[in-house]
């Protein structure tokens, strides 16, 4: 069987790379283009069962999905992106300019630094992974597409690749793209395809 990941189409702070977090950021006019192309993408597969975050961003992408594919929509919190707490809405020059330090500061290092609120990597890493698993346990041999964030796509990658999660953000994963796992009847689960974009172009 086959599980498409699919990250939800573009946000205003998507372009001005803001973290969003579990604000609720819908999306803008390239999103929703980026939507509608999924939508038309998946219309030629058989699917079976959409599972979406309920964060509008990711759900609004799915529900396009579902009026061209005809089958369920289960909507779950667990599905959200990494709730970064009182960084939510800022971006990554404005969370480092808190922090006075000599050594560089990327995405990785800063969440090993102080912070309001929100869940550590591990944690979100998880959730993301329990609610994975439990998904697939109730589909055999059934095509389904989960629709979620960068984040939960980049966690759920590096748990299946065995690296560590300091690594996630050497995954690309852009706005409205497509990673296919392909899971056996041994609930063995491989990569076929990463961050799929040429539907986009279409």
């Amino acid at each position: 069987m086959k599980c498409y990941l699919v990250r939800h189409g573009q946000t205003s702070w998507n372009e001005t790379h803001r973290f969003q977090g579990w604000l609720d950021i819908g999306l803008d006019t390239i999103g929703m283009l980026q939507a509608k192309m999924l939508a038309d993408y998946f219309k030629q597969e058989d699917i079976k069962h959409i599972y979406s975050s309920d964060l509008t961003r990711a759900l609004k992408t799915a529900q396009l999905i579902q009026q061209k594919t005809d089958c369920p929509l289960t909507i779950s919190k667990n599905l959200r992106e990494l709730n970064v707490g009182n960084w939510e809405g800022m971006t990554l020059d404005e969370i480092t300019s808190e922090f006075k330090s000599d050594d560089p500061i990327d995405e990785t290092t800063l969440f090993g630094k102080g912070r309001s609120g929100g869940e550590s990597l591990e944690e979100f890493q998880t959730r993301i992974v329990e609610c994975f698993h439990k998904i697939i346990e109730k589909h055999q041999n059934q095509d389904m597409i989960i629709v979620t964030h960068g984040g939960v796509v980049r966690v759920l990658l590096c748990h299946i690749l065995g690296c560590d999660i300091s690594q996630k953000n050497t995954l690309k994963i852009d706005n409205g793209s497509i990673s296919i796992l392909e899971i056996n009847e041994s609930r063995e689960i491989s990569i076929k395809e990463q961050n799929v974009t040429k539907h986009l172009s279409t």
